[in-house]
C-alpha cells in the first residue's frame, strides 16, 4: 500500500472511532496550527476571558507551551495538579489568568476535542534540523498537537 493510500486509510479509521478530520487545517502551514489553538483556547475560556487573547496575551501562553523541554514537563502541563492542564498569564490589564488547556473530566468527552490533520509543512525551521518539513499527520486534542504520526511506505 503506498503512503498516501495509508494515510488516507489511518484518517478514515480515527474517524470511525470519533476523531475529526480537519481538511481546512489540513495541507497548510503550521501557522494555522498556531492560530486555530488560539481560537480553541479563547473558546474553552471564555468564562474568564471578555474578549479574544491579544498578541502579547497568546505570546505568554505559546511561551509556556515552548518552554517545555521534558516528558515529564510536558505531562505536568497537560494534566496539571488541578484536575487539568492550566497556563497562567498576565492579561493587559494587569490581572493573572489561569487559562485552562484540558478539563480532566472531559478527557474522552465533554467540551475536549479530538481532531486529526495531514500534511502540514513547517517552513521556518532551525538549519540544524532543514529549513522545512512536512508531517503526515498530527493528532490534536483541543487545539494541541499531542501526537506525530510519520507514514513510510
Amino acid at each position: 500500500m503506498a503512503e498516501a493510500q495509508f494515510e488516507k486509510a489511518l484518517i478514515s479509521k480515527l474517524e470511525s472511532i470519533g476523531w475529526t478530520y480537519r481538511k481546512d487545517l489540513s495541507n497548510v502551514d503550521a501557522k494555522k496550527l498556531i492560530d486555530n489553538w488560539r481560537n480553541v483556547l479563547y473558546q474553552n475560556n471564555k468564562d474568564k476571558l471578555n474578549e479574544p487573547l491579544s498578541d502579547s496575551e497568546f505570546s505568554q501562553a505559546l511561551t509556556v507551551i515552548m518552554s517545555t523541554r521534558t516528558a515529564y514537563e510536558k505531562q505536568l502541563l497537560l494534566v496539571g495538579t488541578r484536575g487539568g492542564g492550566h497556563i497562567q498569564i498576565i492579561l493587559d490589564n494587569g490581572e493573572l489568568c489561569d487559562l485552562e488547556i484540558f478539563r480532566q473530566d472531559n478527557i474522552a468527552g465533554g467540551t475536549s476535542s479530538y481532531e486529526v490533520v495531514n500534511q502540514v509543512r513547517f517552513t521556518d525551521l532551525s538549519r540544524a534540523l532543514t529549513s522545512k518539513r512536512v508531517l503526515d499527520v498530527l493528532l490534536l486534542i483541543n487545539g494541541l498537537p499531542v501526537a506525530h504520526i510519520e507514514l513510510k511506505d
